[in-house]
């Protein structure tokens, strides 16, 4: 099955990513939108450094626009360092100003699928990669 940039958003798959961000964090998922609840970046700098803290050592939560973008710049080269390929990554107004939410879910994915071999004592999600024919 292949994953094109369809506009069509799959709700399940970030429904999915969410519930898997905050069962890492230990916290009840929040109500709302996908990218509402990921949009300032400390939901996924949190989370990057629950699972890699050495990745992201450190961020501020903040309600500027600059440190808020900043904060999801973090998280996405953390994903770089964990493996993630660039094809795979987000552009930071992707999210924050909410371009392409599918993309955000799409690295979430890849990201859960190569924790799934790097972490597997973590909640799953996404597919493993040795599926997708990926090693590295």
């Amino acid at each position: 099955m292949g994953r094109g940039f369809a506009p069509n958003r799959d709700s399940a798959d970030e429904q999915h990513a969410i519930q898997w961000i905050f069962s890492i964090l230990g916290e009840p998922v929040p109500q709302g939108q996908f990218e509402e609840i990921l949009r300032d970046g400390n939901v996924l700098c949190r989370f990057m450094q629950r699972i890699r803290p050495d990745l992201l050592p450190k961020f501020s939560p903040s309600e500027q626009p600059a440190k808020q973008r900043e904060n999801i710049s973090f998280f996405t080269n953390a994903c770089i360092k964990i493996g993630i390929p660039g094809t795979d990554l987000f552009q930071t107004i992707d999210l924050f100003e909410q371009k392409d939410p599918s993309a955000v879910a799409h690295c979430l994915a890849r990201l859960g699928g190569l924790l799934q071999q790097q972490r597997p004592d973590l909640p799953a999600h996404g597919p493993k990669l040795s599926e997708v024919g990926h090693n590295h």
